[in-house]
């Protein structure tokens, strides 16, 4: 079981020589993040016991100083879809307190578009086999994130959805397509996480992301438009098709 300093070494060794720090994490959703200008390296501590193929995968990550190219993004998604580190994090969260759900930012307009889209999807991609009250949030806290699902369990131990929580940004006009496919990224983990209590990006997701035409992977490789300054509001409600206008929300 490596150690934070011991990983750093071998990240050094692999010539991610750009890396002043190794910071081991027990987080409850975030597996790893590069920060400080690419010099420290964040992983949950379950990448302690890491193979030999993700210490290269990481070290790639690191050489380059984020996910800029298609080998990187191989190596990000070998890195993320690792079955230890999310078993790893479905025991912290049984363990822990559940976490808090997402402080929403969205005008009613807005949570009435997203409820719409949601039930819609539901019908269309899923056959409506997801829970209908799932609460669809806009945080403008999210930084490099564009959404996440937040699973939950009642005390009987029988699986539910907390919320979908998305990207304030997503709600901006040129985001159109990136607001679409990351609805039904968050969408496929429901479903997921309802049928086998899975968490991660690995196969039986992939199934699910495919099935409803989003992107099947972890990682959005197109430019997001963004706001000027993350203070800013986003009020804007974008259009909905006609076929959606028609469902009541």
């Amino acid at each position: 079981m490596l150690t934070a300093q011991d990983f750093l070494v071998e990240m050094r060794a692999r010539g991610a020589s750009r890396l002043r720090r190794v910071s081991f994490r027990k987080n409850r959703t975030v597996v790893w993040s590069l920060t400080q200008r690419g010099t420290v390296l964040n992983v949950h501590s379950a990448y302690g016991a890491a193979p030999v193929e993700l210490l290269d995968a990481f070290a790639a990550v690191a050489r380059e100083g984020g996910v800029a190219s298609a080998a990187t993004r191989r190596a990000a998604s070998a890195i993320s879809e690792w079955p230890a580190v999310w078993q790893a994090i479905a025991e912290t969260r049984a363990a822990g307190k559940p976490r808090a759900v997402t402080a929403c930012c969205a005008t009613p307009g807005q949570r009435s578009y997203l409820r719409a889209l949601y039930r819609y999807f539901n019908l269309t991609r899923f056959d409506g086999g997801l829970p209908d009250d799932v609460p669809v949030r806009l945080s403008g806290r999210m930084k490099s994130a564009l959404g996440h699902m937040l699973p939950g369990e009642d005390v009987e131990g029988t699986r539910r959805v907390e919320e979908i929580a998305l990207n304030v940004d997503l709600m901006l006009e040129k985001n159109g397509a990136e607001r679409i496919d990351t609805l039904l990224h968050e969408m496929a983990h429901i479903a997921d996480y309802m049928e086998s209590g899975s968490l991660g990006h690995g196969a039986s997701w992939r199934r699910w992301a495919l099935r409803a035409g989003c992107r099947p992977t972890r990682l959005y490789d197109r430019p997001v438009a963004s706001r000027r300054r993350r203070r800013d509001p986003v009020h804007r409600v974008p259009p909905l098709p006609g076929s959606l206008e028609r469902l009541p929300t």
